[in-house]
């Protein structure tokens, strides 16, 4: 079984960390608040780089996959995410 879900960069430019949403819209609405939040905590902060989002389909691993994460030999993103697509920007301050 297949299961989609939506995240976005919480740093621009960076794929790590990821924050997750069930859907598109709540995904860019939690990316803009995330902004929003840091501009009115940081008021001097450079304005920040556009953040990606991504649509991923996850499915459970396997035995091997399973395994992989249990003992920390594989993150546990990398063991579920079968495909990955970008999907949009979030910019904005």
């Amino acid at each position: 079984m297949e299961l989609v879900v939506f995240g976005y960069q919480i740093v621009p430019g960076r794929d790590e960390p990821m924050a997750f949403a069930a859907s598109l819209e709540e995904c860019q609405r939690d990316a803009l608040a995330e902004r929003d939040k840091l501009r009115r905590n940081a008021p001097d902060l450079e304005p920040l780089g556009t953040m990606a989002i991504y649509r991923f389909t996850l499915a459970w691993p396997d035995t091997d996959g399973l395994l992989a994460v249990l003992n920390e030999k594989t993150p546990l993103l990398d063991a579920l995410v079968v495909d990955r697509k970008f999907v949009g920007l979030v910019a904005g301050w």
